[in-house]
Formats: C-alpha cells, structure tokens, sequence
C-alpha cells in the first residue's frame, strides 16, 4: 500500500507508484493531506499490508502524531521524508540536510524509531525492503530520510548492485494457527520486546489495538487503570526491540588508506561527493579516508568512536547550517571533531567544495569551511 500527497522533492515516487502501483499489485491513494496519509498508511499496515508513504519536511510536519501512534500500537509502518531546503516552504526545488533532527524527535514522547539515510539511488532503492524487515521484525515505525539530491538526481548504476529480489522477512506475525482461547497476549513482555502480531480477523485472537498506553493483554491502562508498574514494562519491552536490531544492522567502517591525513565523516547523500573529493585531495598530496553514517538509529555508536579515535584530524561534511549531524554524534558518543565543512544555500556539494574545505583547514586557516556556489548562467 502507497498513499501520498503531493509535494516536491517526493512526489516523484507518487508518480512512480502511480504508473507502476496496479501492475505490482500494489494499491495506490492520493489522499487530501498528510494527517490523513499517514493514517491511512498506519491502517493498511495493521491489516497487514506493507505500508509506506513519502513526503518532504513540512508534510513530515503533519504525520508525527500518525508515526507515534504507529509506535504505541507497535505497526510497522515506513514513512519517507525527502528533505528540502526549509524551513516552511522554504525552497522546494533546492536540496539540504536539514530534518535530521525532525525525524529524531518526530511526535511527543519518548518511543523506539528506526532511522536510516540512503547515500545514493540505488542504496535508496535496496534500503526500502531492507527498512520494512526490521520494521515488520520490530513491530515499529521506521524513516528513511532523504534529498532531493537523490531523489531527483541522475545517477548510473550496476544492475548487479540492484537487488530486485529482496528476501522478505514478516517478523512474528499470526495469520491462522489455533485460537488460544481468549488468552491472547498482543503485547506479551517476550525477552525481546517483540510480541507476536496477530492480523485482524484472525479467529480467537481478539484485541484492543488503540494510542493509549495498554497491559500486556491490550486492555487500556491510561484512564481508570492506570498502574505505574505495567506503564514501566510496557515502555522497557517496546525499547528492547532497538537493542536486538542494532545487532543485524552492519557498523559502518572507515574507507579508504587506514593511515589518513584526514578523515571526512558524512551522513547520507553526501558519501559519493566526499569520495570523489578524496581523489582529488590526493592528487593535491593529502590523504584521506572516509567514514560515511547510514544508519542513524540504531546507531553503532562504539564503532564510530573506534574509528574516529584513530584518526589524526576529522572533518564533519553536512548540507546544513547549524552541524545536525555533528550534534547527533556528540549526543550519541561524547566526541568533538576538529573541523566543519557545511553547506546551505540549496545545492549539493561539488567535489571542490570539500577539497578547497580541506585544504583551507590542514594549512590552519580556519576549522569551519563555508564553500561559496558559482552561479551557473
């Protein structure tokens, strides 16, 4: 199941779907706004479909509250946020980094997300069957977040790195078997955190799927039952689920020379640009290595610090103002780096941005490299 409502840089996977959705056998909506796309898309999923939606920012803006009721009610559902330079409107055909911190914070509360930013088309084309595993496994919303970088981007691709076929994984999921007699636990307090999903209709496994906080059995709790003990159970076996995720998820790893005069760290779409700078710098007589973030939640937390420690300068490359990911990595890890390179003026990195950024830093004229845009007339 696909529902959308239009808005740029994401309505190109709507167009997409829309072309392609019957043939596929999936079925497509074009709802009349984000709140009611992201509960149709949570509603699909709890029957049992594979449910997704995209967006950009300002429409993420409107289905956080659909995204945490996913968690409290434990459905997989994914949601695309195709990032745009904002805030607000902002400049809708323009690319940027900027809802880092949107998807780490999106409704209130404090639940389980999965998290995770593509570096290029195709790994944005293999991530999505790989976001709805650990989703349906972890019974838990997930964000892909993207740019209209990738999104509208041309970009060439081996057809061997295209996984057409990818292995689906539906997690513990109930669709017949014997009824268990009235006894049915949707929300049972398993070592994992993860509790068997029964599919409506179902016969014998009759329960209360709502966004109030629920006992074991799916009988409400927030209203007259409320019982601190079973509220603290309930938010330890939903946090569970993450720890068991992170451990299917690979740590990223530094690439290229181990012995590196600088190590550029980046997150998403930037990794293609950082390797091309790389070669370039090279060239120039610097060697450099990368470490490129994908995964943002679960993160691989001791890793990154494994590899950032045995580097001699870091450089943190974002397509935004304020350092998100920068900040996202010292909440995460307690590390500082030596040096930023940042861009957001609407456009993507070019190689020479970052090498010029280099360059400026490793001769101590600055640790905080703003690249200026040629204007291209």
């Amino acid at each position: 199941f696909y529902c959308a409502y239009p808005m740029s840089p994401s309505t190109g996977v709507l167009h997409w779907m829309a072309r392609n959705g019957r043939d596929l056998g999936i079925m497509v909506r074009q709802a009349e706004d984000e709140i009611a796309v992201a509960n149709m898309v949570v509603g699909a999923a709890h029957v049992g479909a594979r449910a997704m939606c995209a967006t950009s920012g300002g429409g993420f803006a409107l289905m956080t509250e659909a995204v945490g009721s996913a968690a409290m009610m434990e459905i997989p559902a994914v949601f695309i946020n195709v990032m745009r330079a904002g805030p607000s409107t902002g400049v809708p055909t323009k690319t940027e980094q900027g809802d880092l911190w949107q998807a780490l914070g999106a409704s209130q509360g404090d639940f389980e997300r999965l998290i995770m930013a593509p570096t290029d088309a195709v790994d944005a084309f293999n991530a999505i069957p790989e976001m709805f595993n650990l989703c349906d496994q972890a019974q838990c919303p997930g964000i892909v977040i993207t740019d209209l970088l990738i999104s509208e981007g041309t970009f060439s691709a081996d057809p061997d790195e295209i996984d057409l076929y990818p292995k689906i994984d539906r997690g513990e999921i109930i669709t017949n078997g014997e009824a268990p007699n009235g006894e049915y636990l949707r929300y049972e307090d398993t070592e994992s955190g993860v509790s068997p999903r029964a599919l409506p209709g179902v016969p014998g496994y009759a329960h209360v799927v709502a966004t109030d906080e629920h006992d074991q059995d799916s009988v409400l709790i927030s209203d007259e039952f409320t019982d601190p003990h079973k509220r603290r159970r309930m938010v330890e076996k939903r946090a569970r689920k993450i720890a068991n995720i992170i451990e299917q998820i690979p740590a990223p790893q530094i690439q290229g020379p181990e012995d590196a005069d600088v190590t550029l760290i980046g997150w998403g779409s930037t990794e293609g640009v950082i390797g091309e700078a790389i070669e370039q710098l090279a060239e120039k007589g610097v060697t450099a290595n990368q470490l490129a973030i994908r995964w943002i939640v679960p993160f691989h937390a001791q890793a990154v610090i494994d590899a950032v420690s045995r580097a001699r300068r870091t450089i943190i490359v974002e397509n935004n103002y304020s350092g998100q990911f920068y900040r996202y990595l010292r909440s995460e890890t307690g590390l500082s780096v030596d040096g930023h390179i940042r861009k957001y003026d609407g456009e993507p990195f070019m190689p020479h941005h970052i090498v010029d950024g280099v360059l400026e830093q490793v001769a101590g004229k600055t640790n905080h490299y703003i690249p200026y845009q040629e204007i291209m007339v």
